[in-house]
C-alpha cells in the first residue's frame, strides 16, 4: 500500500533514519533522487563494442534506435559490480547508521549478489552500520514506484525494520504486464519454447507478458498491438476493480503509444499517479521496438 502522510517536509527530514540504496533500474528520474537524498548505482549498458555508462542523461530512445539499426549488434546490460555497490552503499550511509539497498529482480540481475558482496565487506568495516539489501523481486515502473514507497517511509522516521515491513507490504501490491510488437528476443526474458517465437511471428501475433516473482510469463497471444492493449487493461481492470491505483507507462522507443495509454488509464481509472518512462534497456533491449508496459499498483 502506497504510504500516505500530512506531515511536513521540515518533520520529516528531520525524522528520517535509514539511508537509501537503489540501483538504476529503479527508473528514479535525477530531481527524486536529488530530493530523496537517493544514492544510485549505475547498470553498464552495453552495443557491440561500445559500452555506456547508465547515467540520467542518458537517451535509451538512441540507444534501442542504434540496436534496431544494426540487429546484429549485441545489446545488454550488465549489473553493478561489488566496488559500485560498495561506493553507492557508503554514500548512503552518510549520516546514517543504517542502509537499505534494493535491487531489480535477483532472478533476472546479478546486482542484487554484487550489492550483497559490497553490503559485506562494508558491514565489515563499519560494523556500527546496519546494512541490509533487499531483493524486489520486480522490474522496471513497479521497481520505480516500489523505491517511491521506500523513500516515503524513511522520510516518516521508519527505523530500517520498519522501512523492509512498508517493502514487503508495497510488494504485495505491485503488477507488470506489457505487449510486446517486436519478437526477435522475447525468447531470453519470457519464458516461451523458440517454436512458438517462430509461428507468433509468421501470423505477426503480438504477445502480452506478465511479470510475477523473478520470470516473465506469456499470459495472451492477441493477434494485433491493439487487441493485446485490451488485454492489458482487462488484466488490470481485474486487479484493481473500482479501487484508485498509481500507473507507471513504459516503452521502447513508443512514445505515443505510452501517452496514449496514459490517457486512456487517466480516462477508465482513478489515477493517483502517472509517469511515463522509457524501458529500462536491462529489459528494454529484449522487448524491442514499440513494447508498451504497464506498472500499477492498487491503493
Amino acid at each position: 500500500m502506497a504510504l500516505q502522510t500530512d506531515a511536513s517536509e521540515s518533520m520529516i527530514a528531520s525524522a528520517r533514519r535509514v539511508g537509501i540504496a537503489v540501483d538504476s533500474c529503479a527508473l528514479l528520474s535525477p530531481e527524486f533522487v536529488s530530493i530523496n537524498a537517493i544514492a544510485v548505482a549505475q547498470m553498464r549498458l552495453n552495443i557491440g563494442e561500445k559500452e555506456f555508462s547508465d547515467s540520467p542523461d542518458l537517451d535509451y530512445a538512441e540507444l534501442y534506435r542504434r540496436v534496431a539499426s544494426n540487429p546484429n549488434n549485441r545489446a545488454w546490460a550488465s549489473a553493478p559490480k561489488p566496488d559500485q555497490w560498495y561506493d553507492t552503499i557508503n554514500q548512503a550511509a552518510s549520516g546514517f547508521d543504517a542502509v537499505l539497498c534494493l535491487t531489480v529482480a535477483a532472478g533476472l540481475s546479478a546486482s542484487y549478489d554484487s550489492a550483497r558482496v559490497a553490503a559485506q565487506r562494508f558491514k565489515t568495516e563499519n560494523p556500527s552500520v546496519d546494512v541490509r539489501v533487499v531483493d524486489s523481486e520486480t522490474i522496471s515502473g513497479a521497481l520505480k514506484l516500489l523505491s517511491m514507497d521506500i523513500a516515503r517511509a524513511a522520510e516518516l522516521g521508519f527505523d530500517i525494520d520498519g522501512v523492509i515491513s512498508a517493502i514487503q507490504e508495497s510488494k504485495s501490491t505491485l503488477r507488470t504486464i506489457a505487449t510486446l510488437d517486436n519478437l526477435d528476443r522475447m525468447h531470453l526474458i519470457a519464458n516461451t519454447p523458440h517454436f512458438i517465437i517462430n509461428t507468433a511471428r509468421i501470423l505477426n501475433i503480438k504477445p502480452v507478458v506478465t511479470f510475477t516473482t523473478d520470470e516473465f510469463q506469456l499470459v495472451a497471444k492477441p493477434v494485433s498491438f491493439g487487441a493485446g492493449r485490451r488485454r492489458m487493461f482487462q488484466a488490470m481492470r481485474s486487479d484493481i476493480g473500482e479501487n484508485p491505483a498509481r500507473f507507471v507507462v513504459l516503452h521502447v522507443d513508443a512514445e505515443d503509444r505510452a501517452q496514449s495509454a496514459a490517457d486512456e488509464l487517466r480516462a477508465k481509472f482513478e489515477c493517483q499517479f502517472m509517469n511515463i518512462s522509457d524501458f529500462h534497456p536491462f529489459i528494454g533491449f529484449y522487448a524491442g521496438p514499440g513494447a508498451i508496459g504497464i506498472a500499477w499498483q492498487k491503493l
